[in-house]
């Protein structure tokens, strides 16, 4: 249920998954940092105030959460609900992806058990070496899912023939090339002949 409470919990908790205050999640989002002040939340004649879809949508693209998974901070999935996903150094993960949207099984270092992500296929990838910046730090770990929808905002991480893997917002996809969002403001766009890329999966978790 969207509760005005549960918002403002799932805020909290996106926060506090990013190692962040509320305060120091607004800022990294481009926010004023009392955007999400407790004092905020609550008018001075007692209403209600509630985020704005345009903050919600700036703190998932700072984060790289999805809204999959700010829902799923809305409304938590029971304790069973979880899945342990093959893990990988993101330095294998330029191998080949089965048909079954998996890593080998010689890429494959442990598994690692988190929240239920629904039917999609999932692995895991552990930023190493700075592969991923700046986006993502050496130790943050991305669930990614080479089989789920990706719609135009959605980050992905994408590897290309030459075995280098960027990660970046997907701004279009064609049946000839994908246009990839520069992750440093200010650099131009990416645009990718689907030809040079060997798979492409959504971001779907990031633990960091």
């Amino acid at each position: 249920m969207l509760s005005h409470e549960r918002i403002w919990s799932a805020i909290d908790h996106l926060a506090e998954r990013n190692n962040l205050t509320a305060s120091g999640l607004a800022k990294r989002a481009g926010l004023d940092a009392t955007s999400f002040n407790r004092s905020k939340r609550v008018s001075p004649d007692g209403r209600k105030r509630w985020p704005s879809t345009e903050s919600v949508a700036k703190i998932l693209a700072a984060t790289g959460a999805t809204l999959d998974d700010f829902l799923c901070l809305i409304e938590p999935r029971s304790a069973d609900a979880r899945i342990a996903v093959p893990l990988i150094g993101s330095e294998a993960a330029a191998g080949h992806i089965g048909a079954n949207g998996l890593p080998g099984n010689g890429s494959v270092v442990e598994e690692v058990v988190l929240p239920g992500l629904g039917p999609e296929r999932c692995f895991a990838i552990e930023v190493r070496n700075g592969v991923l910046a700046p986006l993502y730090r050496d130790g943050d770990v991305l669930v990614v899912s080479p089989t789920a929808a990706i719609r135009k905002g959605d980050r992905v991480v994408t590897c290309l023939d030459g075995g280098d893997i960027l990660v970046a917002e997907l701004k279009r996809r064609t049946a000839r090339a994908a246009e990839l969002g520069a992750p440093v403001l200010g650099e131009p766009d990416r645009i990718v002949p689907i030809s040079e890329i060997t798979w492409m999966a959504r971001v779907m978790w990031v633990r960091h």
